[in-house]
């Protein structure tokens, strides 16, 4: 009879409701409560698993062995560390040329820019030959005649710097340059270093005309009643040069004495920012070029 009431209690929806409310019951526990006794549960159901989970492993390893253990020391290991080396100094040069195409196309358009609407001849060359004896002593590069190059052509480092001009001396290949210290003088204007106002007239800077000291800078003498300071940037100025030389930089002052004699005037001494000694490669432009 208590069997025959069993059933009946099981089948009825009395006993539907009881498991929803225990359901209930548990999703409402902490965790804490149901994990002692759900993870014995779970190893109740994974036991019938077991055989067929090891069956199942036994045939995965006949069908495709497990790798060995990493060595360091086995060829292929040593083979594929080499490859990753070289390929890192692949990556790197490719890192290092891709800067220095970068830093000419600059400097080519800074040439560009200044030539306005004319199209120059603007050709990268590479120091082949120095005398590091001498200070500002003249220089060989890779461009010549077959090149383009041309006597009296500027030659600029960075693009914005003028280094020299190029002399008659001239190869097919090969062409020498003279630096903008063994000129006999440059005439140049003083601007500040922040730059020049564009509503200031060109002749309200202070003109000076360089002169090589011999010791690897310029020496002026300016009367001007403008202020002068060490920090300004000297520009050239000079019409005997390539007209893709004016504007560009020849050098910063570096010191300031009064004269004497002239109370008005002063001596400025100016150094070059980088010299043809310091780079691997310039920039001959033989837009209007002259001979120096």
């Amino acid at each position: 009879m208590n069997s025959k009431r069993l059933l009946h209690f099981i089948a009825s929806k009395r006993f539907d409701w009881l498991l929803a409310g225990v359901a209930l019951l548990l999703a409402l526990l902490p965790v804490w409560t149901l994990k002692p006794w759900t993870n014995d549960l779970a190893r109740i159901v994974i036991v019938p698993f077991v055989p067929v989970t090891h069956v199942g492993m036994a045939l995965r390893d006949r069908i495709r062995p497990p790798h060995a253990t990493w060595n360091p020391s086995a060829p292929e290991t040593i083979a594929l560390i080499n490859e990753l080396s070289y390929t890192k100094t692949l990556y790197e040069a490719a890192r290092l040329e891709s800067a220095r195409l970068e830093g000419t196309i600059a400097a080519l358009n800074a040439v560009s820019t200044r030539l306005g609407d004319a199209r120059p001849d603007l050709i990268e060359a590479s120091v082949v030959a120095l005398d590091p004896s001498r200070v500002g002593g003249a220089i060989q590069v890779n461009a010549g005649e077959r090149n383009g190059v041309v006597a009296g052509a500027a030659v600029f480092i960075n693009g914005d710097l003028f280094a020299g001009v190029v002399s008659g001396d001239i190869g097919a290949f090969v062409s020498t340059v003279i630096p903008s210290l063994k000129m006999a003088s440059i005439g140049s204007r003083l601007y500040p270093r922040e730059g020049s106002d564009p509503r200031t007239p060109l002749a309200n800077y202070p003109g000076a005309v360089l002169k090589p000291t011999g010791r690897g800078t310029w020496t002026a003498e300016v009367a001007s009643a403008v202020d002068l300071r060490v920090g300004l940037f000297a520009r050239v100025s000079d019409d005997r040069l390539p007209r893709a030389a004016l504007g560009t930089i020849i050098g910063r002052v570096i010191a300031v004495e009064p004269i004497e004699q002239v109370p008005l005037a002063r001596r400025i001494e100016v150094e070059p920012i980088m010299t043809l000694e310091d780079v691997s490669s310039v920039i001959i432009c033989a837009q209007g070029a002259s001979t120096p």
